[in-house]
């Protein structure tokens, strides 16, 4: 959807979720000596300032990242999770310099050397911006181009290991379609990859995100029964939460659609539930909107 454009959205949530899950991953592949794959399909512009106009205007990262590290900041060892410490330990250096790190910064800075890096974005500025501050290194090899048919196109990689991080905007309804489909026909070329699938919680689209999972969940285990699906969600309200409004009544005040976000992870790396399951009450007590809204849950099957 080209009109998205995530620097309204950055450091909520949804992202602190998305980031935590995605350096995890990084570190567990480093922990073998071998190079790997990474495929970032929805890869925005990389690098993003909170305290820009389009941030102030929603107010999500103040009530995400902002409040995360002003609460980190308020609370004992015993109190936070230590988990937590390396993702809060980058974005407080990031942010330093001006930006908060999306996808791309956190995978070229924890990345194995020797390993490859493939961002896309289709959106021509973002994909100017995201070429302009990541293009030219080594093992990094970014693509103006739909994310999705990038992917088909380029699975399996030279690496056998690897993983792949999928983000639409979900704009569209056919991006929940689009998501089964195309990361069921990647587990099908490449098996051994790990897929995370980023989803939002919106109460308007219950039905296309439960058969966006289905078939994906169908599709892998009908392929291999054995294969694992880890699906964690991050609540900071309540599904009914939302009630429309129009765009002037809306600002400041009103309650978002998002009311929270999930991760669908197939072949999750070995640790990954007790990491989360280690963090999440945390994360939802802390960034949850009114007391007692928070809420999480980690399945794995």
């Amino acid at each position: 959807m080209l009109s998205y454009l995530h620097s309204f959205h950055a450091g909520n949530h949804a992202d602190i979720l998305k980031h935590v899950t995605l350096l995890y991953t990084l570190q567990y592949f480093n922990k073998k000596d071998k190079p790997y794959a990474v495929f970032d399909t929805h890869s925005g512009r990389g690098l993003y300032d909170i305290k820009n106009e389009c941030a102030l205007k929603t107010g999500e990262a103040a009530q995400g990242i902002g409040r995360l590290l002003e609460t980190a900041s308020n609370s004992g060892d015993s109190q936070f999770p230590s988990e937590l410490n390396d993702y809060l330990n980058f974005v407080k250096k990031s942010l330093e310099k001006g930006f908060y790190p999306g996808s791309p910064a956190i995978e070229k800075a924890f990345i194995k050397p020797g390993s490859a890096l493939f961002l896309t974005e289709l959106h021509k500025t973002e994909a100017a911006f995201l070429s302009e501050h990541f293009g030219g290194k080594n093992g990094v090899h970014i693509s103006n181009s739909d994310g999705f048919s990038f992917l088909k196109s380029n699975v399996p990689p030279a690496q056998k290991r690897g993983f792949i991080l999928c983000d639409p905007s979900y704009e569209e309804k056919s991006d929940y379609y689009n998501a089964a489909q195309v990361l069921s026909f990647v587990h099908k070329k490449w098996s051994g990859a790990t897929i995370l699938l980023w989803y939002p919680l919106l109460k308007n689209r219950e039905e296309e995100i439960e058969n966006m999972k289905a078939q994906l969940f169908s599709t892998v285990k009908n392929r291999d029964f054995h294969t694992e699906v880890l699906d964690a969600r991050l609540l900071v309200d309540t599904p009914d939460s939302h009630t429309e409004t129009s765009l002037e009544e809306s600002i400041g005040s009103a309650r978002p659609r998002l009311y929270g976000s999930a991760i669908l992870a197939v072949n999750p790396c070995w640790g990954l539930k007790e990491h989360l399951e280690s963090i999440l009450p945390f994360l939802s007590k802390t960034l949850e909107r009114e007391e007692g809204c928070g809420d999480y849950s980690v399945v794995l099957e």
